[in-house]
């Protein structure tokens, strides 16, 4: 507990100086007139205002007021004479432009579609091995889809249900359980 007390009393003294140090330094804010807040504004000899750097406003004390309207070039007809004197003409570019045809790139569409499926199994290897053979024996695209902790062998990309029955009967021999799936078709 005295330790705490001797930090709080170190951190009110150090308050308390850097304070008294401000006060001293007569570091009281002041208006933009140069005199103390709510207190008269200074004035030189001649009865302009001075400014908080000590110069003397000449405009404030005339009563005149400052239009940024009056420096405008239209204002002026010699000013604009003047700045158009100065533009350079804008040289051309050094950069010629061609439009040239771009071939697009061949992308793959998908679709929702049809494919036979013809093996199943939670086995890759064994997969892997069904597919080949698919490809192989009929030259149809075959695709391994992991689904359900599953791997399974589908076949062709059918966009109508009738054309992959047709296709099915390629399989009846070989894999008597195989069925049509509707899923995701590359076109």
């Amino acid at each position: 507990m005295r330790g705490r007390t001797a930090s709080i009393r170190i951190a009110l003294a150090a308050c308390g100086t850097f304070v008294l140090v401000l006060l001293l330094a007569g570091c009281a804010p002041r208006d933009m007139a140069g005199g103390t807040p709510g207190g008269p504004p200074t004035h030189d000899d001649a009865g302009g205002a001075k400014s908080a750097g000590g110069a003397r406003d000449t405009a404030a004390a005339a009563g005149a007021s400052y239009d940024i309207e009056d420096e405008m070039p239209e204002k002026s007809p010699q000013r604009a004479a003047e700045l158009i004197e100065k533009l350079e003409p804008v040289r051309p570019d050094s950069i010629s432009v061609q439009d040239v045809a771009v071939e697009e790139s061949p992308r793959q569409r998908y679709d929702v579609g049809y494919r036979i499926q013809v093996f199943a199994s939670g086995d890759r290897a064994a997969a892997e091995k069904i597919k080949e053979r698919i490809v192989a024996e009929t030259g149809m695209n075959a695709y391994i889809e992991y689904e359900d902790g599953l791997y399974k062998v589908r076949a062709g990309d059918f966009a109508e249900r009738k054309d992959a029955a047709q296709a099915r009967s390629k399989f009846a021999g070989a894999y008597p359980g195989s069925w049509i799936v509707r899923t995701t078709i590359r076109r």
